[in-house]
């Protein structure tokens, strides 16, 4: 079976976890490059499809006619990795997503969470299931790892090490990583963020040469009271081989999102076994339970007892026991590639 993914493939791995399990052939490519022997056409990433510009009413227009054509052909299927772009506060996105609600043919859930919540948003015949985010297992068997301390100029030993992956991408972020950093009850801790103000744009008028001092002066205005020995703080994506080293070497995992319905982090922390600091948001909260970690509620009055709590469960868990490294299982990215087979499998046969 042929699979089109109408836009460019996203720099993170997951979903090369599933093309590297699976028995179709995958083809990524701007939307207007379908052919009629695509027998599904998934979308990940919605805004990636206009290689994340805002759509005009012209463009959206030209893609309400394609998928009208693709569905002569083919099934759409989107993959629901979020109700909503991430860095869309103004919601210039919306029109977007609500034309490809209108015209898939099914629905790929993270969660029982999304299921529950979104179902509505689509057509009456639109299917829906429920297919987890996979495991990274490819970033433990096959990505060589490259020092990160040594890149960086950093010392972990003798550090509680506070790892937070990928990009911060809004103030709200930023304030509970520091509120839960800030209240872990642990000596010589040290934060470590490679990207931290992804969320933040640096003005026009700012020169390239001013650049470092304008980061410089953003840390200390978001970071204070923390001393400089205290954390690092990257601007931007780093390669694999130097995530892989910081995961590894990390004592905690934290997961800052705060109106997510996925991330891609907590499956991290699975794949290699780490402790983590997960909020009870969308599907978090779901997997979370279901493996037996504990969950930050952020609505709880009580945030630091509830931390403290955390961190005393986390001290608590082994994670090389066999009933953990079985409940993993059903995240492994050849369960998960089957169960997207068997989705669209079930499709087709409509057409």
């Amino acid at each position: 079976m042929k699979v089109f993914i109408p836009h460019k493939k996203d720099r993170n791995v997951y979903f090369d976890e599933i093309i590297n399990s699976s028995n179709n052939e995958f083809f990524f490519g701007y939307f207007k490059e379908y052919k009629a022997s695509y027998t599904i056409v998934n979308i990940q990433f919605p805004e990636a499809i206009f290689d994340l510009e805002i759509p005009t009413k012209e463009q959206l227009m030209e893609l309400e006619k394609a998928m009208i054509h693709w569905k002569e052909k083919s099934k759409i299927v989107l993959t629901l990795n979020d109700d909503k772009s991430h860095y869309d506060e103004e919601n210039k996105y919306d029109d977007l997503f609500k034309l490809i609600n209108k015209y898939v043919d099914g629905v790929i859930h993270l969660g029982e969470h999304s299921l529950v919540s979104y179902k509505n948003d689509f057509p009456e015949k639109c299917k829906h299931v429920v297919i987890f985010h996979p495991l990274y297992e490819s970033l433990l068997e096959k990505i060589s790892t490259a020092n990160f301390e040594e890149k960086f100029n950093l010392d972990f030993k003798d550090k509680y090490v506070v790892a937070a992956i990928g990009a911060i991408r809004s103030l709200e972020e930023v304030n509970l990583l520091l509120k839960i950093f800030k209240r872990l009850p642990h000596k010589n801790k040290l934060l470590i963020v490679p990207n931290m103000f992804n969320f933040k744009q640096k003005p026009n008028f700012v020169p390239y040469r001013f650049r470092k001092i304008y980061n410089y002066f953003a840390e200390k205005r978001y970071c204070y009271p923390l001393k400089k020995e205290q954390y690092f703080f990257g601007h931007n994506f780093i390669d694999y081989e130097f995530m892989v080293d910081l995961v590894k070497k990390s004592s905690l995992l934290a997961i800052p999102r705060r109106r997510n319905l996925n991330s891609g982090n907590l499956f991290l922390g699975l794949t290699f076994d780490k402790p983590m600091i997960i909020p009870r948001i969308g599907n978090l909260t779901e997997v979370a339970e279901l493996i037996g970690f504990p969950v930050l509620d952020l609505e709880q009055n009580n945030f630091k007892k509830n931390l403290l709590q955390i961190v005393e469960t986390n001290e608590k868990l082994d994670l090389s026991n066999k009933k953990y490294q079985e409940l993993k299982k059903r995240f492994s990215p050849k369960e998960i590639a089957k169960q997207h087979e068997s989705f669209f499998n079930d499709l087709i046969k409509n057409i």
